[in-house]
């Protein structure tokens, strides 16, 4: 299997910039992986809708949310647009959905975050260690190697098969439009692209929603037999 592969170093404020494929990996594994999810440039309300009860079926505790400013996202509002499933989950907590203006900030939020627990307690080590020597540039930032990758799922020459990837550290993901799929400054948000492999000429891609929960779906199939293996 295939551990994610890490894009060359592009990001949203240039993109016009291609991705070229790296052949770095990612070294580290978490002991329980957790999925993220991104939320942005999505038309139609009930896929939106869709997309949160997936999101929930399959364990996601942090959906960030760009623009999509015609959908009420307040589970506390007469008018929300919570699926009335959801409503009560995301006020207990078990979900929480954050609004952002921008992928950029998207972006900085997600990769300010550490992949895990034990990547955590490196840094805060790391900073001590530094502090204790005298070093006023220590900074507790995510190490290289505990980075959560952004990954987009879309069809494109670098992306690799969904079946033949494994996850090994926590990952957020990030879908395409109903109609025109990843923007080009999504994709360059991207560390990295994942395919869903299709059987049939039955429809070129998926229902977004739909490809929300294969992906999901295979995540903790591929997490539950890794943390298995442990």
């Amino acid at each position: 299997m295939n551990d994610i592969i890490i894009m060359d170093a592009t990001n949203c404020q240039n993109p016009t910039t291609s991705c070229n494929v790296d052949t770095k990996q990612i070294p580290h594994r978490c002991a329980h992986p957790t999925p993220y999810l991104i939320l942005t440039n999505i038309q139609k309300k009930q896929n939106i809708k869709n997309i949160l009860l997936s999101s929930a079926a399959f364990g996601v505790t942090l959906v960030f949310v760009v623009g999509q400013k015609k959908f009420d996202f307040d589970a506390d509002s007469p008018s929300t647009d919570i699926p009335p499933a959801l409503v009560d989950y995301i006020l207990r907590g078990r979900m929480k959905i954050v609004r952002l203006e921008s992928l950029e900030e998207a972006v900085d939020r997600i990769k300010g975050m550490y992949c895990c627990e034990e990547m955590r307690q490196r840094a805060e080590q790391k900073h001590q260690h530094c502090q204790s020597h005298g070093n006023d540039n220590s900074q507790t930032s995510n190490c290289s190697d505990g980075i959560i990758p952004i990954i987009g799922i879309e069809i494109d020459p670098t992306s690799i098969s969904l079946e033949q990837q494994a996850f090994p550290t926590s990952t957020a993901f990030m879908m395409g439009n109903e109609g025109q799929g990843m923007t080009t400054k999504q994709m360059a948000c991207c560390d990295g692209f994942l395919r869903i492999e299709q059987y049939g000429g039955g429809t070129a891609s998926l229902n977004v929603s739909v490809a929300v929960g294969v992906v999901l779906h295979r995540f903790f199939s591929k997490v539950l037999i890794n943390v298995d293996r442990v």
